[in-house]
C-alpha cells in the first residue's frame, strides 16, 4: 500500500465582506482604520473596531453598526441578539 500524501495549501485571507452583516460600505469604513480581512477584525475584536471607527471619524456612532460587527465576529445575524446580549455588547464597546 502506498503512503498517503497530504498537501496543505495556504489559505487565502477572507475579506470582511465574507462575514455576516458586513457589506461594501462597512468594508470601506473598516479598511480606513486598517481592518482589511476577517482575521483582522477577529484579532482586534468588534468593540475595539467600533471604538476606532468612532475615534477616527470614519462613521458616526450607531448601535446597529456595533451589533453588525459583533454578529460578524460571532457569525450571527445582527438582528438575533437579545436585549441582554445587546447590553453586554454595548458594555464591551464602552457605551454603558
Amino acid at each position: 500500500m502506498l503512503p498517503t500524501i497530504v498537501f496543505h495549501l495556504p489559505t487565502m485571507p477572507q475579506p470582511v465582506t465574507a462575514l455576516r452583516n458586513l457589506g461594501p460600505k462597512s468594508a470601506a469604513w473598516l479598511a480606513a482604520i486598517g481592518i482589511h480581512t476577517a482575521e483582522d477584525l477577529r484579532e482586534i475584536g468588534y468593540a475595539a473596531a467600533f471604538q476606532e471607527l468612532i475615534a477616527s471619524g470614519t462613521t458616526t456612532p450607531h448601535r446597529m453598526m456595533l451589533y453588525a460587527l459583533a454578529g460578524a465576529v460571532m457569525n450571527r445575524s445582527c438582528m438575533s441578539f437579545s436585549r441582554d446580549e445587546k447590553r453586554e455588547i454595548e458594555e464591551m464597546a464602552g457605551l454603558r
